[in-house]
């Protein structure tokens, strides 16, 4: 028989519907004790049969607010499909508390209305429980950010509604991106020029997120196309800024003073140190993708060298069977060749380790992850200059290279080494006035916070 119901469901067969409840007036009643992927009234409202599901609830009510193998109710169904009588159907046996409903993703009916863009349905469960737009999705967006991240402009401006306009530009997600943060993210042109015609929007059109970014920087991490250029023309002209411009304080030149020689060198330490106290990298956040390319490049061409050694390889018999190939220099200079692996391996190594730093999602302000980044780097060109001069070496006769490209090389190298000495340097004396200022008294911190802060 419940094959039968299930059948009748599928048709919206009201008479079959009729006769299975006077064979079995608990047939209905029954569906809540046995396991199903759908009840019939999930069908009958995936399907659009509105006389058949209006049997079924008066015969039983409490089916209104049952939940299939995904957590959703029969609302939910019918909000996704648009079905406005058979939502008002719902809504009214089912109670106002059945809008807030959430399945499994965490969505509502009014959610799953608003994606597909049910404009009748939005509307109609909106006048019916307010509340519905106001659940926050397991993603931490609110149901406008969810709008603005799958471009429904229509059901975006039906919700914002629902909002004073001056909380719009108060409306943030977990990681505090405002609705612009969320148009610019997604270079949605339409809605970017949409939300700025809101006075308190535009007016607050520079408020950073969590990670002290406006929508223009947020923009500015996207990849470049045709729709960014868009985007960032339409923030401009809004005057939103990009963050590092609303700090007048550090992009402010110093004043030009005429200092003697002696203390033209003290100021250009001085100055040099402030740089590097004050930076906080930003351009390497932004360039963070160029930089895992450059190192996962030289770790290829590392790798390519490893298994295609200077000189190749020769293939040896043994016994009638071929053995894999073994590096020609092997069978000369097994010395100059372990070194030349030596080299070769640490430079790959190196680059892996530079490219698992960048991938792990770890903030390149951070001073210690960006002197890591600076030392490994370093060592990674030193070692790719050695390896480069072992090869020559190898192949030359008699080991002879040329003294130009000897010298050239021990430049380059001596000149990474002064750069990551340097970095050092400041690292090691960055790090001791921190421990230091952490030690001080409260009275003399709070006295010397300005001079102190870096």
């Amino acid at each position: 028989m419940e094959t039968k119901l299930y059948e009748a469901s599928l048709t919206g067969d009201v008479h079959a519907l009729n006769t299975l409840l006077h064979q079995d007036q608990l047939i209905l009643d029954r569906l809540t004790l046995t396991g199903f992927n759908e009840t019939p009234l999930h069908i009958a409202a995936m399907r659009g049969h509105n006389h058949f599901a209006n049997v079924i609830l008066t015969h039983n009510p409490k089916l209104a607010i049952a939940l299939d193998s995904q957590r959703r109710t029969p609302l939910h169904v019918a909000s996704a499909n648009g079905d406005l009588e058979m939502v008002q159907e719902l809504v009214r046996v089912g109670g106002r508390d059945v809008c807030c409903f959430k399945d499994q993703d965490g969505f509502t009916p009014l959610h799953l209305a608003a994606m597909n863009e049910r404009l009748e349905v939005v509307k109609a469960l909106v006048r019916v429980n307010k509340d519905a737009a106001k659940e926050v999705l397991v993603t931490g967006e609110t149901i406008l950010h969810m709008c603005v991240n799958n471009s429904c402009f229509e059901s975006l401006k039906v919700l914002m509604g629902l909002w004073n306009e001056d909380e719009l530009d108060k409306v943030i997600d977990h990681g505090g991106n405002t609705l612009l943060h969320a148009a610019a993210m997604n270079k949605q042109t339409q809605i970017l020029s949409y939300l700025l015609l809101i006075p308190s929007i535009k007016a607050n059109g520079n408020v950073v997120n969590r990670f002290g970014l406006t929508a223009l920087d947020v923009l500015d991490q996207c990849p470049r196309d045709l729709k960014s250029l868009e985007s960032r023309a339409i923030l401009m002209e809004a005057g939103v800024s990009r963050a590092n411009d609303l700090r007048p304080a550090l992009n402010k030149p110093l004043p030009s003073v005429k200092l003697s020689p002696q203390n033209k060198r003290k100021g250009f330490v001085s100055r040099t140190w402030a740089r590097y106290a004050n930076n906080d990298h930003y351009w390497i956040e932004k360039q963070r993708g160029i930089l895992i390319v450059a190192a996962l490049v030289v770790a290829g061409m590392s790798f390519y060298s490893g298994i295609n050694p200077p000189g190749g390889t020769i293939t040896d018999t043994q016994n009638g069977r071929y053995s894999l190939g073994n590096a020609v220099q092997t069978e000369v200079d097994m010395d100059e060749f372990n070194q030349f692996v030596a080299y070769n391996s640490f430079t790959m190594i190196t680059s892996l380790a530079i490219v698992l730093v960048l991938i792990s999602g770890i903030s390149l302000r951070n001073k210690f992850w960006m002197w890591v980044l600076t030392i490994g780097t370093m060592f990674a060109l030193v070692a790719m200059v050695a390896t480069y001069l072992q090869s020559l070496s190898m192949m030359a006769p008699d080991g002879y290279v040329n003294v130009t490209s000897v010298w050239i090389s021990l430049i380059w190298m001596f000149g990474c080494g002064v750069i990551a000495l340097i970095h050092t340097i400041f690292f090691v004396v960055w790090v001791v006035m921190k421990l230091s200022k952490c030690r001080m008294p409260d009275k003399d911190l709070k006295g010397n916070h300005d001079a102190g802060e870096v």
